[in-house]
């Protein structure tokens, strides 16, 4: 009996080595697995850092055409204000140089537009 208890405690501790050995190599593969998906999720961020800062070059982008495009209208009203004041302002002068004539003395205000002409009937002596 003694020898039947030893085959069955060796066959315990070899079945016992096997599993142990199985599960060294299942440890091994595992961590190989998770090397590699440590690996791949640095690439990801990478990745995904790469993209995000190209969205945001692109917004930052888009932000500075609106900007450039506001300033050009901004610059463009105040043009046309311009224009529009510069018209009325010329509009003002024309209307008051047109009051100034038909309000005025039709003879000039000068002293010589007042005297009569030498040669004149009604000259006095």
């Amino acid at each position: 009996m003694s020898n039947n208890l030893l085959k069955q405690l060796e066959e315990k501790i070899n079945a016992a080595v096997e599993t142990i050995e199985l599960s060294r190599m299942e440890i091994t593969d595992l961590k190989e697995q998770n090397d590699e998906l440590q690996n791949r999720y640095v690439d990801w961020e990478e990745r995904l850092s790469a993209l995000i800062e190209k969205f945001e070059q692109l917004e930052e982008g888009e932000a500075v055409e609106i900007e450039a495009e506001a300033e050009a209208t901004i610059q463009k009203v105040e043009e046309e204000s311009e224009e529009v004041q510069a018209e009325e302002v010329e509009a003002e002068e024309v209307k008051a140089e047109e009051e100034d004539d038909t309000e005025g003395p039709i003879f000039g205000t000068s002293a010589d537009s007042y005297t009569e002409a030498p040669g004149s009937a009604q000259h006095y002596a």
